[in-house]
């Protein structure tokens, strides 16, 4: 069984950090001094991770990458995680791919690897990290040496200033990218961040700079209640005001013929929509589904 399509912010994620240059800024900012003195993250390689069941695709983000230790052969897997949403029991989710890694390393005859895993979270509701036996409350001291006792590094955009944020991170697309999925569900903030960004902001190659803000745009108009005009304000390199013209009168002249204001306004309400049915079925209750999506009960009856 195939697995659904990628959440908006889900795709973001990918065609941003599954970049190396870019997950090694990320990863450079996130990991304690200690843990990042102990990898070369010069050598950061990605990983396939076809290996995935169709659940597992589900509910990751799928980045997986390998380093080795400074000085040594060992691997280390890095798994990097994003959510728009907090569940519940982030461990078990985290868990279930830690142990798909460890048993292809095992089917594959390999020596198994610590794992380290990164959850990126853009969600507006506060992730209190918890340890696992919080999830078994009431549970007799003497049985804690049966559970499973890892930790996950998160970082929590919206609780983030954002001089610390922007200080964390020497990419400039990086951070660009950290404070749109910071801001994109708030559409006012949105128009800020576009108004803010120079070309200082953004990719110093013309070419890089150019795909760059495709798939800037591209979350925008997916994600974001944004207008095509205020999108196309970006200016993220010199030559790119004749481009954003360009693409604007593009999807003008498409919307002509085609509607595309109505179609993208289909096209985000069904992505709150799916959005939505994803929670539930994940046990969020409709008052957290609601704060996130603005989807209520009556919507989804009505589809």
């Amino acid at each position: 069984m195939a697995s659904p399509p990628d959440t908006p912010h889900d795709e973001f994620f990918k065609e941003i950090f599954g970049d190396l240059e870019h997950a090694r800024d990320l990863l450079n900012g996130i990991l304690p001094p200690d843990v990042r003195a102990l990898l070369d993250l010069e050598h950061l390689q990605r990983e396939d991770a076809s290996f995935l069941t169709p659940q597992l695709a589900e509910d990751f983000a799928d980045l997986l990458f390998t380093c080795p230790m400074s000085g040594g052969h060992a691997v280390v897997a890095l798994l990097l995680e994003h959510k728009s949403w907090a569940p519940r029991h982030p461990h078990l989710q985290l868990l279930a791919y830690m142990l798909g890694i460890w048993e292809r390393a095992e089917k594959e005859g390999l020596p198994l690897q610590p794992v380290i895993p990164v959850v990126l979270y853009n969600g507006l509701n506060e992730w209190k990290i918890r340890d696992l036996s919080q999830s078994f409350p009431g549970l007799p001291p003497a049985l804690l040496p049966f559970l499973p006792r890892f930790q996950f590094l998160l970082l929590d955009l919206a609780r983030e200033p954002l001089a610390p944020l922007r200080a964390r991170f020497g990419n400039r697309s990086v951070r660009v990218a950290l404070e749109l999925m910071r801001a994109i569900f708030t559409p006012a903030e949105v128009r800020s961040l576009m108004e803010r960004l120079t070309p200082a902001d953004g990719p110093l190659d013309r070419d890089l700079a150019l795909r760059f803000l495709r798939v800037v745009l591209r979350y925008i108009f997916k994600r974001s209640d944004t207008t095509i005009r205020e999108a196309l304000a970006l200016n993220l390199h010199p030559e790119l005001r004749e481009y954003a013209m360009t693409m604007e009168e593009e999807i003008l002249m498409r919307g002509r013929k085609e509607g595309v204001k109505q179609g993208l306004e289909r096209g985000i309400r069904a992505t709150k929509l799916e959005d939505a049915r994803r929670m539930l079925d994940r046990g969020c209750d409709w008052t957290f589904v609601t704060d996130i999506t603005g989807v209520h009960p009556e919507d989804l009856a009505q589809n």
